[in-house]
């Protein structure tokens, strides 16, 4: 009798022990987080451009908006009412920070954006464009960039793309194909990407060339 009071107690000890120690729940940003993929093989330079379609983790929109204020939220998407966002990957940005490459899919647009977190504020600090796609037949804009995660603190060159046709000055003519290019570069400045001098545009042009083909 008194084995059994002595086992019925040690076993109300080591509930009641559990109950008062209980397991802690995950923040939101904790589960945001952990839908990204860790990418060890990414390069220092990372060109960043739009992923084929089937990639990546699906996140969703509840989940991310628990995350990211209102404005930084509505940078994610072109408000069609049709988007999905995928995590990419993520990789550490300096110290107490962490990044996380998501990419937006809606209809036949995209984005690519880079968001970056504070892990101790549990906040995100900032979501950064990093690739697009968008327009039709008569004409379509385009980005990509190239992150230079060695450089401390990192760099960003964005180049942008403006396709389409112009219509000739003579009505017998077909209209002209035309492509502009033009790109800048930023550095990061603790809060946000800033724009930075480049004296060396006319090469980065001409050295990062576009994974995308019109």
């Amino acid at each position: 009798m008194r084995l059994f009071l002595w086992t019925a107690f040690a076993v109300l000890l080591f509930f009641g022990t559990r109950c008062t120690h209980p397991v802690p729940v995950q923040t939101p940003l904790a589960q945001c987080l952990a839908l990204f993929p860790s990418r060890p093989e990414w390069q220092d330079t990372l060109h960043c451009f739009l992923a084929e379609t089937g990639t990546g983790v699906p996140v969703s929109d509840t989940l991310l908006k628990t995350v990211l204020d209102s404005v930084q939220f509505e940078s994610l998407h072109y408000d069609t009412g049709d988007a999905h966002f995928k995590a990419l990957g993520q990789f550490p940005f300096g110290e107490g920070l962490s990044a996380g490459l998501l990419q937006t899919e809606e209809f036949w647009f995209g984005k690519q954006s880079l968001l970056i977190f504070d892990l101790q504020k549990q906040k995100c600090l900032a979501v950064v464009e990093l690739s697009h796609f968008y327009g039709g037949d008569g004409g379509q804009t385009a980005s990509e960039s190239w992150l230079f995660r060695s450089k401390v603190p990192p760099q960003l060159f964005v180049k942008n793309a403006e396709h389409g046709f112009r219509l000739s000055e003579v009505e017998t003519d077909e209209p002209q194909e035309y492509l502009q290019e033009y790109g800048q570069l930023f550095q990061w400045g603790g809060q946000q990407f800033d724009s930075l001098p480049n004296p060396d545009s006319l090469l980065f042009l001409r050295q990062y060339s576009m994974h995308r083909t019109w």
